[in-house]
């Protein structure tokens, strides 16, 4: 690990730390700056972010206005209002993904990328994994288009289910998610942040 390592995390309401209610201060980025002070984190997670889409809020926006020359490292945590929200099929979603990630190589050849799968959701009160979104390909489906893109770009994976299974479940979620559908609460944050220190530090 670099020390003092620039860490700029691209993502949705889950990297901005929205619990369904409302943005918290006590987030990933906040703990992650506690349990390592080595990292500068700059906290690029905007609510309702897409990979797809081309708002401010989204991948290619976030990429086209930062400098990535800047930063040692950095995470893109995106994926699950694609599932949830967008229409473009998982081959469109490759796509602007890849290019996303040869962008900001380009930009930055030495930049360390850690790719982080969505985590589970319980819209209607069941775990979301092969349910079909609005696109019409699973939750399953979705993480398993992440990782193929990733792995190809020599990106390490942080795969929830495979790393931290007991995070979020059937059992759980109510108690661990701010809205008890999506989004965590501070608890559970403070928990991702842990298991992202650990992953980074791993690989």
């Amino acid at each position: 690990m670099l020390k003092k390592a620039n860490l700029i995390m691209l993502g949705d309401s889950i990297t901005n730390g929205f619990d369904g209610h409302k943005d918290l201060e006590k987030n990933i980025s906040y703990y992650l700056s506690k349990i390592d002070p080595q990292f500068n984190i700059t906290n690029a997670g905007v609510n309702a972010g897409t990979i797809t889409g081309n708002t401010e809020r989204d991948l290619t926006f976030q990429v086209s206005n930062h400098n990535f020359a800047d930063y040692q490292l950095a995470t893109i945590f995106y994926g699950t209002n694609d599932f949830a929200h967008r229409e473009e099929t998982l081959e469109i979603l490759g796509r602007i993904l890849q290019k996303n990630i040869t962008n900001i190589k380009q930009e930055n050849p030495t930049i360390k990328i850690y790719g982080i799968l969505p985590i589970n959701r319980f819209d209607g009160g069941i775990d979301n994994y092969h349910i079909s979104g609005l696109a019409q390909y699973s939750l399953a489906e979705l993480l398993n288009k992440l990782t193929q893109i990733y792995q190809a770009n020599q990106i390490p994976v942080l795969n929830w289910r495979k790393i931290a299974p007991q995070l979020l479940t059937s059992t759980n979620h109510v108690q661990a998610l701010g809205d008890g559908r999506l989004h965590p609460n501070t608890a559970t944050y403070q928990k991702m942040a842990t298991i992202i220190n650990q992953f980074i530090l791993e690989n």
